[in-house]
């Protein structure tokens, strides 16, 4: 055996120690790399959050942007948004993003003025461009920042240049034979048939949702035809239950429609309308309104009209015969006559036109303990203002008679829910059988912005053809209606379940149509905007 000296095992020694050496060099290597690696992995983790928090930024900042103007909050061509500053999103802590985390942005305009862009309907678009700045600061790492932008565009449409839209589900289902015009756009989805023919002689249905060739409380598919009018033709095709559940819907609708008929799966985009609040009392229009009428109290500019000095006698009265069978409830009904508000000669005496100077009359009511509250327009078949007349209210509005049919204004009613009563309508027969409420034909000239009752399972809400709430025996007589339809929200008062043919109503001839004066732009005062965003480039 081998005798190991003190040398040799000094070289093992030695040769030991340069192994360790090495080894701790290796391992200083590799744990640099692992270390290297790991802050790579970091921050691109960090830098994913980042991209992913400013992309809920900017989308944030788009519905913010869309909402201020559609509800009078900035001007639609405001030049940057806001002012001066930023604006910030807060992200609520979530398992995949750091809690605390904020983004800040703003929203400035890429070019100086609005350009008008003809869409397909030959409508007359507000379009501009403007540029999305968003900015967040990583909260956990301050030295971790990223900046996206995106160029957007903002279009304008007036709300009255649509014939229809519905904030909500529309649902269209008339029993008699119908035709349509104009622009029909829902935020939700759409449920269209019909018990006989009806026709949409326009090149513009569009659902954010889905579009169902069926009625939405039960499914069931009537046995009238939907004719539809082919985008660029005089030619109308049947829907023959080709809907969004057909599994050739994305391409078939577009073939057989010509791109009229739209939907969620061609991408659809939703527009922002006002909301509710702009009408309760002390909202948008209260604030701005010229004419306020408050119970039976009626103030211009602030200063009240002293009837018989101001106003003609019974200009605004107060009425409690009226009853709402479709409700269950008397009414406590503000009654304004149109046309003595506009001015002229009674008894002897010539009053002056006390409309409103910038068009907009707000009415309200607050005393109508155990009744419903309303309010009425009488006398209205001309307008005495040029520029139109726009009534807004918090509580359900009834039209009686011809409304605006003499020399013909831009003219809207904004409310709770929208009540249409014939030339023939006579209060001391409301509360009886609907025998005692014979209609007469009966021709209104104006746009809406109301409520409606929410359809569910067993429990229809009338549809379209029943926006406007009826209480005559309307059998055989023709209602002429010109305007637009807009459905913004569920109606807080007028909640009463609808009823046909029975002890409320039965249905008129709807004679029913777009005005065709807003699509040139002659809209009523306070119009609002429906508001459309479409995302382009962005660039970090």
């Amino acid at each position: 055996m081998k005798k190991y000296t003190a040398s040799d095992r000094g070289n093992a020694l030695i040769f030991a120690l340069i192994i360790v050496v090495v080894l701790g060099i290796l391992g200083s290597a590799l744990l640099t790399k692992a270390l290297t690696e790991y802050r790579a992995v970091e921050r691109q983790k960090r830098q994913t959050e980042l991209f992913f928090l400013a992309e809920g930024a900017m989308e944030d900042a788009i519905a913010r942007f869309k909402f201020a103007i559609a509800n009078f909050q900035i001007l639609p061509e405001t030049i940057r948004y806001p002012d001066v500053g930023e604006l910030t999103t807060v992200f609520s802590p979530a398992i995949s993003f750091p809690a605390g985390a904020t983004a800040s942005w703003n929203i400035a305009q890429a070019e100086p003025g609005d350009r008008i862009v003809n869409d397909p309907d030959g409508l007359g678009i507000r379009v501009k461009n403007y540029v999305l700045t968003a900015t967040v600061i990583h909260p956990l790492d301050p030295g971790a920042t990223i900046t996206l932008h995106k160029l957007i565009t903002r279009r304008l449409i007036y709300t009255f240049q649509h014939a229809v839209f519905y904030e909500d589900d529309l649902e269209l289902l008339p029993g008699p034979t119908m035709t349509f015009s104009g622009r029909i756009h829902a935020n939700d989805d759409i449920y269209i048939d019909t018990h006989n023919t009806l026709t949409i002689d326009s090149e513009y249905l569009r659902s954010v949702g889905k579009i169902f060739n069926q009625r939405k409380d039960d499914g069931s598919q009537l046995a009238g035809d939907v004719l539809v009018k082919k985008a660029g033709t005089a030619n109308f095709f049947a829907m023959n239950n080709l809907d969004s559940e057909s599994a050739t819907w994305k391409t078939e609708s577009q073939t057989r429609w010509g791109g009229t008929v739209k939907c969620d799966v061609h991408g659809v985009n939703k527009i922002t309308a006002p909301s509710v609040g702009s009408i309760q009392p002390g909202g948008y229009y209260n604030s701005n309104a010229a004419i306020t009428i408050e119970n039976n109290v009626i103030k211009k500019n602030g200063v009240p009209l002293v009837p018989g000095v101001d106003i003609p006698p019974g200009t605004v009265v107060t009425d409690t015969d009226f009853y709402n069978n479709r409700e269950g409830k008397a009414v406590k009904m503000t009654n304004i006559d149109v046309g003595k508000l506009g001015g002229g000669t009674y008894s002897g005496v010539t009053y002056a036109n006390q409309l409103p100077s910038n068009g907009l009359l707000y009415a309200t009511r607050n005393d109508f303990a155990g009744m419903q509250p309303g309010v009425r327009l009488v006398n209205g078949a001309e307008v005495k203002r040029n520029g139109g007349l726009t009534v807004v209210s918090d509580a359900p509005v009834y039209i009686q008679g011809n409304y605006n049919t003499v020399a013909k204004k831009p003219t809207a009613v904004i409310c709770d829910a929208v009540n249409i009563l014939s030339v023939n309508w006579n209060d001391a027969t409301s509360g009886g059988g609907l025998a005692g409420r014979t209609a007469a034909s009966t021709t209104v000239n104006t746009a809406y912005i109301a409520g409606i009752n929410t359809t569910t399972s067993g429990n229809y809400n009338g549809g379209l053809e029943n926006y406007p709430r009826f209480h005559e025996n309307w059998t055989g007589k023709n209602l002429n209606l010109r305007g637009s339809f807009v459905e913004l929200w569920n109606s807080a008062i007028g909640v009463g379940a609808w009823e046909y043919g029975g002890t409320q109503y039965t249905a008129p001839n709807r004679n029913w149509n777009y005005d065709t004066d807003f699509q040139s732009g002659s809209m009523p005062p306070f119009t609002p905007w429906a508001v459309e965003i479409a995302a382009g480039a962005w660039w970090e």
